[in-house]
């Protein structure tokens, strides 16, 4: 029987685990209950409640509360102080998880994605944490919702490396043109095409089919984004074609005008589509617009995934200045 494939470490943009465990007052903590999902939460991982990065994040409860965040300190061993705050990681593996050992801080945004993390027992992480959610609460005054297209947008979901590795691929790897069409799917090699959709000249796409790039892009797509997918549209994504790089440079040309991605009948298995920014601060112009919902236009940062039903008319918009690098994917299930 093969051995069990270890989980992959907890990072920075992936989604925070569903855990319920014991309070030290008796009750029980669920991260999703309805009373803590979409807030900021803490969770302070030590060996006991005298630890000092479980002291420090204690300490904290009132900055905390200030900014309507939730604080759970987990410890392994309840010493009966009781107190809503504390919660027994009896056997540690929600501990090893997170923290990668005993000590650890963990700071989980209001979509559920972990914000930041340290390692260890530095109380100094409480203030770090703390710091970082002043930063993500700056800004957050409720305002009256628009009207916009059924898109949804989740941050992170490559990091800054990860974005950078992209790059590194487009720039360096296969650098050997093929006809338009979709796809060429016998290449056991990185390809490049160019997209003369409604006679646009500034759009090239890289084809990915190097295995250690497919791994990469599979890992943080099926960790930070499909479940997010599942869990704003009630559908499973479970297949995909192939990944593409796309870079959108120079004169657009072309039909002013935007396209559906699976009117086609060589393409109608297409569910969603993804675009993610690779290099966001690098170029102007170059936002997706949803005409049939609105003029507004979608910029998302580096790293931060669009997704939307393929039905949907859309259009990227001329890049004004620089260049525009894109993680893109077409996405599906079994239904």
């Amino acid at each position: 029987m093969p051995a069990q494939k270890a989980p992959a470490p907890f990072a920075a943009g992936d989604i925070a685990p569903r855990f319920t465990l014991q309070r030290a007052d008796g009750g029980r903590f669920d991260n999703h209950d309805d009373v803590i999902a979409g807030k900021p939460m803490l969770l302070a991982f030590a060996p006991n409640r005298e630890a000092p990065v479980a002291a420090a994040a204690l300490a904290a409860k009132p900055d905390l509360a200030r900014l309507d965040a939730t604080l759970c300190v987990i410890v392994r061993q309840d010493d009966g102080a009781g107190g809503p705050d504390v919660a027994i990681d009896a056997d540690g593996r929600l501990t090893q998880h997170c923290a990668g050992g005993p000590e650890g801080v963990a700071l989980i945004g209001r979509n559920g994605h972990a914000a930041t993390l340290a390692h260890g027992g530095d109380a100094g992480a409480v203030a770090n944490a703390l710091a970082a959610l002043q930063a993500l609460s700056a800004g957050g005054e409720p305002r009256p919702g628009e009207r916009q297209a059924p898109v949804l947008l989740v941050p992170d979901v490559f990091s800054r490396a990860d974005c950078e590795r992209l790059i590194g691929v487009y720039n360096m790897d296969g650098n050997v043109f093929v006809e338009p069409g979709h796809g060429v799917q016998n290449r056991t090699t990185d390809y490049k095409m160019r997209i003369p959709e409604y006679g646009r000249k500034d759009r090239i796409d890289h084809w990915v089919v190097n295995p250690a790039t497919m791994g990469l892009i599979n890992d943080r797509l099926q960790r930070r984004l499909f479940p997010e997918i599942r869990k704003a549209f009630h559908y499973r994504i479970t297949k995909h074609e192939r990944y593409r790089i796309g870079c959108y440079e120079g004169e657009r040309g072309g039909e002013l005008h935007g396209h559906r991605d699976n009117t086609e009948p060589n393409v109608a298995h297409r569910r969603f589509a993804c675009s993610i920014n690779l290099n966001a601060e690098d170029f102007e112009g170059g936002a997706l617009t949803f005409p049939e919902f609105g003029d507004q236009q979608f910029s998302p940062g580096t790293g931060e995934a669009l997704v939307f039903s393929s039905s949907i008319l859309h259009e990227p918009l001329h890049v004004t200045s620089g260049r525009r690098l894109v993680l893109l994917a077409f996405l599906f299930g079994d239904s």
